[in-house]
Protein backbone atom coordinates (compact mmCIF):
# COMPACT_ATOMS: atom_id res chain seq x y z
CA UNK A 1 0.00 0.00 0.00
CA UNK A 2 3.00 2.30 0.13
CA UNK A 3 6.71 2.66 0.57
CA UNK A 4 7.23 4.35 4.55
CA UNK A 5 10.66 2.75 5.21
CA UNK A 6 13.19 5.02 2.84
CA UNK A 7 16.51 4.11 1.63
CA UNK A 8 18.35 1.32 3.93
CA UNK A 9 22.09 2.41 4.58
CA UNK A 10 23.87 -0.73 5.27
CA UNK A 11 24.03 -3.82 4.21
CA UNK A 12 23.45 -5.53 7.66
CA UNK A 13 20.21 -3.24 8.74
CA UNK A 14 18.65 -3.67 5.27
CA UNK A 15 18.94 -7.62 6.27
CA UNK A 16 17.66 -7.42 9.23
CA UNK A 17 14.47 -5.30 8.76
CA UNK A 18 13.22 -7.42 6.23
CA UNK A 19 11.63 -9.98 8.53
CA UNK A 20 7.67 -10.24 7.40
CA UNK A 21 5.54 -8.81 10.47
CA UNK A 22 1.74 -9.02 10.96
CA UNK A 23 -0.03 -6.10 12.51
CA UNK A 24 -3.76 -6.07 13.28
CA UNK A 25 -6.05 -4.97 15.77
CA UNK A 26 -9.70 -6.32 17.74
CA UNK A 27 -12.65 -4.25 18.18
CA UNK A 28 -11.87 -0.88 19.40
CA UNK A 29 -15.23 -0.29 21.11
CA UNK A 30 -17.00 2.34 22.23
CA UNK A 31 -14.50 3.67 24.57
CA UNK A 32 -10.96 3.63 22.33
CA UNK A 33 -10.62 6.31 19.67
CA UNK A 34 -7.46 5.35 18.12
CA UNK A 35 -4.88 2.97 19.10
CA UNK A 36 -1.25 2.01 18.07
CA UNK A 37 -1.27 -1.42 15.85
CA UNK A 38 0.82 -4.09 17.42
CA UNK A 39 2.73 -7.04 16.32
CA UNK A 40 0.23 -10.12 16.60
CA UNK A 41 3.11 -12.80 14.90
CA UNK A 42 6.69 -12.17 13.36
CA UNK A 43 8.58 -14.83 10.93
CA UNK A 44 12.69 -14.48 13.06
CA UNK A 45 10.89 -11.18 14.90
CA UNK A 46 12.71 -7.88 14.04
CA UNK A 47 16.67 -7.52 14.68
CA UNK A 48 16.83 -4.03 13.41
CA UNK A 49 15.03 -0.97 14.22
CA UNK A 50 12.20 -1.61 16.62
CA UNK A 51 9.57 1.17 15.37
CA UNK A 52 11.00 0.12 11.57
CA UNK A 53 8.36 -1.72 9.50
CA UNK A 54 9.72 -4.37 7.59
CA UNK A 55 8.50 -4.39 3.44
CA UNK A 56 6.38 -6.67 2.65
CA UNK A 57 4.69 -6.59 6.36
CA UNK A 58 0.81 -7.62 6.17
CA UNK A 59 -1.56 -5.34 7.98
CA UNK A 60 -5.33 -6.29 8.51
CA UNK A 61 -7.93 -3.51 8.72
CA UNK A 62 -10.79 -4.71 10.73
CA UNK A 63 -14.30 -3.11 9.78
CA UNK A 64 -15.17 0.29 10.91
CA UNK A 65 -11.51 1.04 11.31
CA UNK A 66 -9.20 3.55 9.54
CA UNK A 67 -5.54 2.58 9.25
CA UNK A 68 -2.99 5.21 9.67
CA UNK A 69 0.63 4.87 8.43
CA UNK A 70 2.92 7.59 10.60
CA UNK A 71 6.82 8.33 9.48
CA UNK A 72 8.19 10.53 12.25
CA UNK A 73 5.12 11.70 13.80
CA UNK A 74 3.97 12.39 10.59
CA UNK A 75 0.49 10.52 8.59
CA UNK A 76 2.50 9.27 4.94
CA UNK A 77 -0.25 6.72 4.12
CA UNK A 78 -3.84 5.41 5.28
CA UNK A 79 -7.06 3.50 3.96
CA UNK A 80 -10.46 3.78 5.53
CA UNK A 81 -11.42 0.27 3.88
CA UNK A 82 -11.36 -3.02 5.50
CA UNK A 83 -9.06 -5.79 4.33
CA UNK A 84 -5.46 -7.04 4.16
CA UNK A 85 -2.82 -4.84 3.01
CA UNK A 86 0.94 -5.45 2.25
CA UNK A 87 3.45 -2.88 3.18
CA UNK A 88 5.19 -2.56 -0.40
CA UNK A 89 8.55 -0.69 -0.46
CA UNK A 90 8.47 -0.30 -4.25
CA UNK A 91 5.41 1.39 -3.93
CA UNK A 92 4.00 5.49 -3.15
CA UNK A 93 1.59 5.61 -0.86
CA UNK A 94 -2.09 4.72 -2.23
CA UNK A 95 -4.09 6.62 0.12
CA UNK A 96 -7.04 3.91 0.09
CA UNK A 97 -10.27 5.99 1.05
CA UNK A 98 -13.92 6.22 0.13
CA UNK A 99 -15.00 9.36 1.37
CA UNK A 100 -14.57 12.37 -1.31
CA UNK A 101 -13.21 14.86 1.18
CA UNK A 102 -10.23 12.61 1.68
CA UNK A 103 -8.51 13.70 -1.58
CA UNK A 104 -6.85 16.62 0.20
CA UNK A 105 -4.99 14.43 2.75
CA UNK A 106 -4.06 12.37 -0.39
CA UNK A 107 -2.13 15.13 -1.99
CA UNK A 108 -0.45 16.04 1.14
CA UNK A 109 0.76 12.51 2.09
CA UNK A 110 2.37 12.24 -1.54
CA UNK A 111 4.35 15.34 -1.62
CA UNK A 112 5.56 14.11 2.41
CA UNK A 113 6.59 11.16 0.31
CA UNK A 114 8.38 12.76 -2.01
CA UNK A 115 10.23 14.32 -0.10
CA UNK A 116 11.45 11.38 2.20
CA UNK A 117 12.52 9.99 -0.70
CA UNK A 118 14.63 12.66 -2.13
CA UNK A 119 16.37 12.92 1.56
CA UNK A 120 17.37 9.07 1.49
CA UNK A 121 17.47 8.69 5.43
CA UNK A 122 15.56 5.73 7.77
CA UNK A 123 13.24 7.14 9.48
CA UNK A 124 13.77 7.38 13.71
CA UNK A 125 10.21 5.62 13.95
CA UNK A 126 7.07 4.50 11.69
CA UNK A 127 4.09 3.46 13.56
CA UNK A 128 0.75 1.87 12.42
CA UNK A 129 -2.37 3.29 14.19
CA UNK A 130 -5.98 2.42 13.97
CA UNK A 131 -9.10 4.66 14.47
CA UNK A 132 -12.66 3.84 15.70
CA UNK A 133 -14.66 5.41 13.04
CA UNK A 134 -17.97 3.79 14.13
CA UNK A 135 -20.41 5.72 15.67
CA UNK A 136 -19.86 6.35 19.89
CA UNK A 137 -22.98 6.38 21.80
CA UNK A 138 -24.81 7.27 24.36
CA UNK A 139 -22.63 10.57 25.00
CA UNK A 140 -24.95 12.09 27.54
CA UNK A 141 -25.60 16.31 27.54
CA UNK A 142 -27.81 18.08 30.21
CA UNK A 143 -28.74 21.74 30.73
CA UNK A 144 -27.04 23.29 34.15
CA UNK A 145 -29.34 26.36 33.90
CA UNK A 146 -32.50 27.03 31.90
CA UNK A 147 -32.04 27.37 28.24
CA UNK A 148 -34.37 30.16 26.73
CA UNK A 149 -36.52 28.26 23.70
CA UNK A 150 -39.04 30.47 21.88
CA UNK A 151 -42.07 28.60 21.54
CA UNK A 152 -44.35 29.39 18.80
CA UNK A 153 -47.48 29.44 21.03
CA UNK A 154 -46.31 30.06 24.25
CA UNK A 155 -43.70 32.77 24.03
CA UNK A 156 -40.06 32.78 25.24
CA UNK A 157 -40.01 30.59 27.89
CA UNK A 158 -37.26 28.67 30.07
CA UNK A 159 -36.81 24.91 29.77
CA UNK A 160 -34.43 22.43 31.36
CA UNK A 161 -33.34 19.55 29.11
CA UNK A 162 -30.95 16.40 28.79
CA UNK A 163 -30.38 13.54 26.49
CA UNK A 164 -27.35 11.40 24.44
CA UNK A 165 -26.01 12.50 21.50
CA UNK A 166 -23.83 9.76 19.04
CA UNK A 167 -20.83 11.02 16.93
CA UNK A 168 -18.33 9.41 14.33
CA UNK A 169 -14.66 10.13 13.20
CA UNK A 170 -15.47 11.04 9.72
CA UNK A 171 -11.98 12.27 8.51
CA UNK A 172 -9.41 9.81 10.57
CA UNK A 173 -6.36 12.68 9.42
CA UNK A 174 -7.85 15.22 10.74
CA UNK A 175 -8.60 13.57 14.06
CA UNK A 176 -5.25 12.45 14.49
CA UNK A 177 -3.45 15.46 13.56
CA UNK A 178 -5.65 18.05 15.41
CA UNK A 179 -6.86 15.99 19.19
CA UNK A 180 -4.50 12.49 19.27
CA UNK A 181 -0.90 12.75 18.00
CA UNK A 182 1.96 10.16 17.83
CA UNK A 183 0.71 8.53 21.32
CA UNK A 184 2.40 5.95 22.79
CA UNK A 185 -0.61 3.27 23.44
CA UNK A 186 -4.29 4.52 22.86
CA UNK A 187 -6.20 6.98 23.09
CA UNK A 188 -9.53 6.87 24.85
CA UNK A 189 -13.16 8.51 24.73
CA UNK A 190 -12.83 9.67 28.55
CA UNK A 191 -10.26 11.97 27.49
CA UNK A 192 -12.33 13.76 24.58
CA UNK A 193 -15.77 13.85 26.20
CA UNK A 194 -16.12 16.92 28.86
CA UNK A 195 -14.51 19.16 26.02
CA UNK A 196 -16.73 17.87 23.34
CA UNK A 197 -20.37 18.11 26.05
CA UNK A 198 -19.18 21.27 26.80
CA UNK A 199 -19.06 22.77 23.09
CA UNK A 200 -22.26 20.43 22.23
CA UNK A 201 -24.09 22.60 24.78
CA UNK A 202 -22.73 25.83 23.84
CA UNK A 203 -24.49 25.12 20.50
CA UNK A 204 -28.08 23.90 21.45
CA UNK A 205 -29.31 27.08 21.95
CA UNK A 206 -28.73 27.96 18.26
CA UNK A 207 -30.45 24.50 17.75
CA UNK A 208 -33.22 25.13 19.54
CA UNK A 209 -34.18 28.58 17.91
CA UNK A 210 -34.40 27.18 14.77
CA UNK A 211 -36.85 24.31 16.12
CA UNK A 212 -38.66 27.13 17.81
CA UNK A 213 -38.47 30.27 15.30
CA UNK A 214 -37.69 28.79 11.69
CA UNK A 215 -39.89 25.30 12.40
CA UNK A 216 -42.21 26.26 15.01
CA UNK A 217 -42.06 23.36 17.01
CA UNK A 218 -43.96 23.44 20.05
CA UNK A 219 -41.73 22.70 23.02
CA UNK A 220 -43.88 19.59 24.24
CA UNK A 221 -43.08 18.17 20.66
CA UNK A 222 -39.35 18.27 20.92
CA UNK A 223 -38.93 15.07 21.90
CA UNK A 224 -40.01 13.39 18.27
CA UNK A 225 -37.52 16.03 16.64
CA UNK A 226 -34.32 13.73 16.76
CA UNK A 227 -33.58 14.11 12.60
CA UNK A 228 -33.79 18.55 12.86
CA UNK A 229 -31.50 18.37 16.02
CA UNK A 230 -28.96 16.43 14.94
CA UNK A 231 -29.08 18.85 11.46
CA UNK A 232 -28.67 21.34 13.46
CA UNK A 233 -26.32 20.74 15.70
CA UNK A 234 -23.91 19.65 12.67
CA UNK A 235 -24.45 23.01 11.00
CA UNK A 236 -23.86 24.09 14.35
CA UNK A 237 -20.72 22.30 15.17
CA UNK A 238 -19.08 22.86 11.89
CA UNK A 239 -16.31 24.34 12.05
CA UNK A 240 -15.08 23.30 15.38
CA UNK A 241 -16.10 19.59 14.88
CA UNK A 242 -15.93 18.48 11.25
CA UNK A 243 -13.00 20.84 9.89
CA UNK A 244 -11.36 21.25 13.21
CA UNK A 245 -11.21 17.29 14.41
CA UNK A 246 -13.02 15.60 11.69
CA UNK A 247 -16.41 14.26 13.68
CA UNK A 248 -19.66 14.51 12.88
CA UNK A 249 -22.98 13.94 15.14
CA UNK A 250 -24.50 11.29 14.01
CA UNK A 251 -27.48 11.22 16.48
CA UNK A 252 -29.09 13.66 18.99
CA UNK A 253 -32.06 12.73 21.23
CA UNK A 254 -33.81 14.71 24.00
CA UNK A 255 -34.05 12.63 27.24
CA UNK A 256 -36.55 15.01 29.27
CA UNK A 257 -37.89 18.25 28.66
CA UNK A 258 -39.35 20.05 31.50
CA UNK A 259 -40.17 24.19 31.81
CA UNK A 260 -39.03 25.79 34.73
CA UNK A 261 -41.72 27.13 37.46
CA UNK A 262 -41.79 30.38 36.06
CA UNK A 263 -43.07 28.90 32.82
CA UNK A 264 -45.38 26.35 33.86
CA UNK A 265 -47.53 29.17 35.03
CA UNK A 266 -46.85 31.19 32.45
CA UNK A 267 -47.93 28.12 29.98
CA UNK A 268 -50.98 28.01 32.56
CA UNK A 269 -52.43 31.06 32.31
CA UNK A 270 -51.89 31.08 28.21
CA UNK A 271 -53.76 27.84 28.35
CA UNK A 272 -56.83 29.36 30.22
CA UNK A 273 -56.76 32.24 27.86
CA UNK A 274 -57.36 30.02 24.76
CA UNK A 275 -59.96 27.91 26.33
CA UNK A 276 -61.64 30.70 27.73
CA UNK A 277 -61.89 32.02 24.39
CA UNK A 278 -63.48 28.99 22.84
CA UNK A 279 -66.28 28.81 26.22
CA UNK A 280 -67.62 32.11 26.49
CA UNK A 281 -69.68 30.70 29.67
CA UNK A 282 -66.74 29.26 31.21
CA UNK A 283 -65.28 32.89 30.95
CA UNK A 284 -68.14 34.34 32.30
CA UNK A 285 -68.39 31.97 35.67
CA UNK A 286 -64.71 32.13 36.23
CA UNK A 287 -65.18 35.97 35.95
CA UNK A 288 -67.63 35.72 38.71
CA UNK A 289 -65.81 33.07 40.38
CA UNK A 290 -62.76 35.01 40.78
CA UNK A 291 -64.77 38.64 42.32
CA UNK A 292 -66.13 36.07 44.78
CA UNK A 293 -62.77 34.87 45.88
CA UNK A 294 -61.15 38.42 45.74
CA UNK A 295 -64.04 39.91 47.87
CA UNK A 296 -63.45 36.86 50.06
CA UNK A 297 -59.96 37.90 50.68
CA UNK A 298 -60.35 41.27 50.94
CA UNK A 299 -63.11 40.57 53.98
CA UNK A 300 -59.88 38.55 55.81
CA UNK A 301 -57.81 41.63 56.03
CA UNK A 302 -58.63 43.36 59.51
CA UNK A 303 -56.95 46.55 58.03
CA UNK A 304 -59.63 46.77 55.88
CA UNK A 305 -57.12 48.05 53.13
CA UNK A 306 -58.31 44.87 50.83
CA UNK A 307 -61.53 46.30 49.87
CA UNK A 308 -59.66 49.25 48.23
CA UNK A 309 -57.63 47.18 46.37
CA UNK A 310 -60.58 44.65 45.86
CA UNK A 311 -62.76 47.98 44.44
CA UNK A 312 -59.69 49.09 42.22
CA UNK A 313 -59.36 45.68 40.27
CA UNK A 314 -63.70 45.17 40.46
CA UNK A 315 -63.06 48.52 38.17
CA UNK A 316 -60.43 46.92 36.00
CA UNK A 317 -62.10 43.82 35.40
CA UNK A 318 -65.96 44.46 35.24
CA UNK A 319 -65.27 45.32 31.42
CA UNK A 320 -64.23 42.01 31.31
CA UNK A 321 -66.57 40.41 32.56
CA UNK A 322 -69.55 42.56 30.78
CA UNK A 323 -67.92 41.68 27.78
CA UNK A 324 -67.88 37.91 28.61
CA UNK A 325 -71.80 38.15 29.63
CA UNK A 326 -72.28 40.13 26.65
CA UNK A 327 -70.98 37.14 24.20
CA UNK A 328 -72.62 35.16 25.96
CA UNK A 329 -75.99 36.63 25.21
CA UNK A 330 -75.02 37.16 21.90
CA UNK A 331 -74.71 33.23 21.56
CA UNK A 332 -77.59 32.53 22.99
CA UNK A 333 -79.30 34.52 20.54
CA UNK A 334 -77.72 33.12 17.70
CA UNK A 335 -78.81 29.54 19.21
CA UNK A 336 -82.19 30.97 19.29
CA UNK A 337 -82.34 31.69 15.39
CA UNK A 338 -81.12 28.72 14.72
CA UNK A 339 -77.89 28.65 15.36
CA UNK A 340 -74.75 26.23 16.39
CA UNK A 341 -75.17 24.44 18.42
CA UNK A 342 -78.19 23.20 17.98
CA UNK A 343 -81.71 23.67 20.44
CA UNK A 344 -82.06 26.63 22.84
CA UNK A 345 -80.31 27.83 25.82
CA UNK A 346 -82.24 28.25 29.15
CA UNK A 347 -81.58 30.86 31.87
CA UNK A 348 -80.22 28.30 34.20
CA UNK A 349 -77.46 27.66 31.62
CA UNK A 350 -78.52 24.48 30.55
CA UNK A 351 -77.58 24.23 26.00
CA UNK A 352 -79.31 22.06 23.55
CA UNK A 353 -82.89 22.51 25.01
CA UNK A 354 -84.97 21.02 21.93
CA UNK A 355 -88.99 20.77 23.77
CA UNK A 356 -90.83 23.57 24.67
CA UNK A 357 -89.09 23.26 28.42
CA UNK A 358 -86.04 23.08 29.73
CA UNK A 359 -84.55 19.62 30.61
CA UNK A 360 -82.50 20.96 33.93
CA UNK A 361 -85.30 23.27 35.55
CA UNK A 362 -88.70 22.54 33.69
CA UNK A 363 -88.94 26.55 32.15
CA UNK A 364 -90.45 27.55 29.63
CA UNK A 365 -89.04 28.65 26.26
CA UNK A 366 -91.77 30.86 25.85
CA UNK A 367 -91.27 32.77 29.37
CA UNK A 368 -87.85 33.30 27.93
CA UNK A 369 -88.53 34.95 24.59
CA UNK A 370 -86.80 38.24 23.84
CA UNK A 371 -88.12 41.27 25.75
CA UNK A 372 -87.65 45.14 25.43
CA UNK A 373 -86.73 46.68 28.75
CA UNK A 374 -88.46 50.36 30.01
CA UNK A 375 -84.94 51.81 28.42
CA UNK A 376 -85.16 51.29 25.20
CA UNK A 377 -82.61 48.08 24.65
CA UNK A 378 -84.33 45.68 22.56
CA UNK A 379 -83.55 41.38 22.02
CA UNK A 380 -82.92 40.93 26.35
CA UNK A 381 -83.08 37.28 27.11
CA UNK A 382 -82.00 37.51 30.35
CA UNK A 383 -83.56 38.26 33.79
CA UNK A 384 -82.19 41.53 33.85
CA UNK A 385 -81.37 44.06 30.65
CA UNK A 386 -77.80 44.11 29.95
CA UNK A 387 -77.83 48.03 29.37
CA UNK A 388 -79.32 49.26 32.45
CA UNK A 389 -79.76 46.43 34.57
CA UNK A 390 -83.22 46.50 35.35
CA UNK A 391 -85.07 43.39 35.95
CA UNK A 392 -87.38 41.75 33.59
CA UNK A 393 -91.06 42.86 33.82
CA UNK A 394 -93.52 40.74 35.22
CA UNK A 395 -96.16 39.41 32.90
CA UNK A 396 -99.37 41.02 32.82
CA UNK A 397 -102.39 39.15 34.42
CA UNK A 398 -106.26 39.75 34.01
CA UNK A 399 -107.70 39.78 37.90
CA UNK A 400 -111.50 38.80 36.32
CA UNK A 401 -110.70 35.71 33.68
CA UNK A 402 -106.75 34.81 34.97
CA UNK A 403 -105.32 35.52 31.43
CA UNK A 404 -101.67 35.92 31.75
CA UNK A 405 -99.21 37.45 29.10
CA UNK A 406 -96.07 36.71 28.48
CA UNK A 407 -92.98 37.84 30.28
CA UNK A 408 -91.86 41.18 29.40
CA UNK A 409 -93.82 41.71 26.56
CA UNK A 410 -95.40 45.25 26.26
CA UNK A 411 -98.65 45.50 29.06
CA UNK A 412 -101.90 46.15 27.29
CA UNK A 413 -104.65 47.94 28.97
CA UNK A 414 -107.57 45.23 28.12
CA UNK A 415 -107.88 41.87 28.31
CA UNK A 416 -107.54 40.35 24.77
CA UNK A 417 -109.59 37.83 26.47
CA UNK A 418 -112.91 39.19 28.24
CA UNK A 419 -111.79 43.00 27.30
CA UNK A 420 -111.43 44.23 30.96
CA UNK A 421 -109.34 47.18 32.22
CA UNK A 422 -105.60 45.52 33.35
CA UNK A 423 -104.69 47.02 36.55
Amino acid sequence: MGLIKAAIQSIGSTLSDQYLEFFTCDSLGKEVLVKKGAKKMSRGGNKGDAEVISSGSHIAVPEGTALLLVDAGEVTDFTTEAGMYTWDASSAPSCFGSSGFLDGAKQSIADLWNRIKAGGEIPMQQRVYFVNMLEILDNKFGSAAPIMYPDPHFGMIDLRLNGTFSFRIENPVTFFKSVVGNVADDYKRSELADQIKTEFMQKISEALNKLGSVDKIVYSHLLAEQTRLRDYMNQALDDEWLEGRGMVVISAAFGGISPTDEAKVKIRDYDDIIFLEKDKRRAAINYTNKMGKGMEAAGSNQSGGGFGGMFMGKMAGDEIGKEAFKSLNEDEETSDRGGQPEGWTCVCGATGNTSKFCAECGKSRASQAPWTCECGAQGNHKNFCTECGKPKPAPAECKECGWKGEAGAKKPKFCPECGKPIE
